[in-house]
Parts: structure tokens; sequence; C-alpha cells
């Protein structure tokens, strides 16, 4: 008897990591305002404002695979999936999977390889950590371009504003516009999204090095950061049904 409890247990705990890791995957940044901001000592903020969509359910309710019930009913599971972050201060259905939200959030690097994902690991629209070689990477999600004829066909589509403010020198990126910021010694860096099929955001820049031990100088304990292995997620992320 001990032995089936144990089984039905083991059997309801990884269904639910299952359920988990569904809901962080294949969200979409429909329409938005996003800007990541970072200092060369590691310490970083983010604010989004705008629609974002969970792809899978909205294709589902545009072929009709789904019920209105069941779709309600998920729609309420990834409601209370995202208020489980902090960072999100405002969340409002828009019906078929879309939100509208409003997102700050403040962190800081504190050592190598560290990453701070939006929204999550599994499902980051836009990844920034940090490497061995005393740089921080800021990366945006390929699912969008990879998996774009998909998406198009149910009728999604992608606008918005990606915003960089940084102090660090930046030694490569893909933004589309480069200025001075209003803050005296940052640069902001800009991309237009104006589609699905757009090259992902990237942004590569040095942290500051202490010139005697070459180690970065960070300015605080570590704070809403994981540790990062390195590896590009999009490559083993399932396509969006």
């Amino acid at each position: 008897m001990r032995v089936k409890t144990l089984k039905r247990f083991v059997i309801s705990f990884a269904a639910g990591i299952i359920a988990l890791a569904a809901l962080a995957s294949c969200w979409l940044p429909e329409q938005f305002e996003a800007e990541i901001r970072f200092t060369s000592t590691g310490a970083f903020g983010v604010t989004y404002i705008g629609i974002m969509t969970y792809a899978p359910l909205f294709g589902q309710l545009a072929r009709g695979d789904i019920s209105p019930e069941d779709a309600e009913r998920q729609i309420q599971q990834y409601i209370t999936f995202l208020k489980g972050d902090s960072g999100f201060k405002d969340i409002n259905s828009l019906g078929r999977g879309r939100f509208q939200v409003r997102y700050m959030k403040e962190g800081q690097f504190a050592g190598n390889r560290q990453s701070y994902n939006f929204i999550s690991r599994q499902g980051a629209m836009f990844r920034l950590r940090t490497t061995e070689d005393a740089k921080i990477v800021l990366s945006g999600s390929g699912q969008a371009r990879l998996y774009a004829q998909r998406f198009e066909e149910v009728g999604l589509k992608m606008q918005g504003l990606l915003r960089v403010v940084t102090d660090a020198e930046v030694i490569e990126h893909n933004a589309t516009f480069v200025r001075a910021s209003i803050t005296p010694g940052f640069t902001q860096y800009d991309w237009r999204i104006r589609s699905l099929r757009d090259p992902a955001p990237r942004l590569i820049a040095r942290l500051k090095v202490d010139t005697r031990t070459g180690v970065p100088v960070y300015g605080g304990n570590a704070l809403g950061v994981e540790a990062d292995d390195g590896q590009d997620d999009d490559a083993a992320a399932p396509p969006p049904r």
C-alpha cells in the first residue's frame, strides 16, 4: 500500500513539474515597450509594459481545438503563474491567451555565469547573463523568428521597442539605433521590432574589472539572478503547437 501511495505521489509531483514547465514556455512579446538598464558593476533593472501572449493557447483557440471553458481555466492558471513573480505589478487578461502587463524588477549580478531571465529560464523572452571572461550578454529569444510561419498562420504578430541603457563598454550589438542617454556616462541602444522575422536582439559588454586581480568588480550581493549553464535554450525548446 505504501509503495502505491508513493508511486501516486511521484506521478503527481512529476505532473506538477511538467505543468509548471509548460506554463513557463512559449510566451510571445506581442506589443510592448521594454527597457533593460545595467551597469558595469552588474546592477540591473527591467521594465516591460505591453501585451504578452501565450502562443499555444492562442493557436488552439484560433484553430478551434479547445473549448471556451477549458481556455478560461488555462487563462486563470497563467495569471496565477505570472503572479508568482513579484515583478508583475499589473496583469489583465485580454482573452485568447493575451495579457496586458506592467513589469518592473531590479537585481544584481555578483559572479560569473549568472543569469536573469524574463520571464523564466524555460521560456525567456530575453536573457541577461554574465560570462567567465568578465562580459555581460543580452540575448533575445529566437523563437519568434524560428517559428514565424506557425505564429503568422494563427494570426500572431510582434511589434515593439526594446531599449538597453548602460555605462558598460559595449563591444558587440545589433541595435537599430544608438545614442547618448540623458543619464551622463550612459549610452542607449534601441531595437525597433516590426516583425516576427526580425533578428533577435543581441548585445555584449565588458564588466568593470579590478586591474590588479583581473576579477570583475561587482556592486553588491546577488539579487534576482540564478546559475547559468551558458547554453542557448532556443535550440532545445519545442515548437509551439
